[in-house]
């Protein structure tokens, strides 16, 4: 596909001019990473402003003692480098790694810093993604500081039906979950072993039954009610 036509499928360019687009794609490189593989470690300077084309992309922190915190994915279409539009000697503040072949456009940072200045459009655009991005840190933290783990395992699981699943209701459902229980534990700020008797726990209590990463929803308003407790 030319580059031109996958920029303008991105949110965030909704609106340009075919010559705007064009000129982003003049200083538009393509980079593909294999899964697993590094792109950006926590402290480097942006490389680019960066569209993820196909893939996917997680973005997370360890300390010293190995635990692992995922602050989230980025999925075909979303964007990331908001940060250096605003502050370019910002380095970045978290890993970035590969889930899978993966394919990013990088856009050169003056040129796109260039266009916000003559294009409000986009500039507004810009500022309510990082306005998005800013709220969802604050739930977040929200989560980890005021919820206990099996609280915060419920919601992330409605929180994904709802976001992958959005027609479901509350009628009986069965998905097949994309993470692994060491992966959903990082997201919430917990280990395995507290996400394995999370899913133990909401069988027990009728919410619902799971086996590996196949789970059947049984109970979606007890699921929701543990979720907001």
């Amino acid at each position: 596909m030319h580059a031109t036509e996958m920029l303008k499928d991105i949110p965030l360019f909704k609106g340009l001019s075919e010559d705007t687009l064009n000129e982003l794609e003049a200083r538009t490189s393509l980079k593909r990473l294999e899964d697993g593989e590094v792109y950006l470690n926590a402290g480097q300077p942006p490389k680019a402003f960066c569209v993820v084309l196909s893939g996917q992309l997680k973005f997370y922190r360890v300390n010293k003692a190995g635990k692992e915190q995922v602050f989230g994915y980025a999925k075909p279409h979303d964007v990331f480098g908001l940060s250096s539009l605003t502050d370019p000697y910002k380095t970045v503040p978290v890993n970035c790694i590969s889930r899978a072949t993966t394919e990013v456009a990088e856009i050169d940072l003056p040129a796109i810093r260039e266009i916000m200045h003559r294009e409000p459009a986009l500039a507004v655009a810009i500022l309510k993604e990082q306005n998005k991005r800013y709220g969802n840190m604050l739930d977040l933290v929200d989560q980890l500081s005021l919820k206990d783990a099996h609280n915060r395992l419920a919601n992330w699981l409605d929180t994904w039906i709802a976001d992958n699943h959005g027609d479901a209701g509350d009628a009986e459902i069965l998905v097949v979950l994309p993470y692994t229980q060491s992966e959903i534990a990082a997201q919430i700020g917990t280990v395995r072993e507290v996400v394995s008797r999370g899913f133990s726990r909401m069988e027990k209590d009728g919410i619902l039954r799971a086996s590996g990463k196949r789970v059947t929803i049984l109970n979606r308003k007890r699921l929701r009610q543990m979720a907001e407790s």
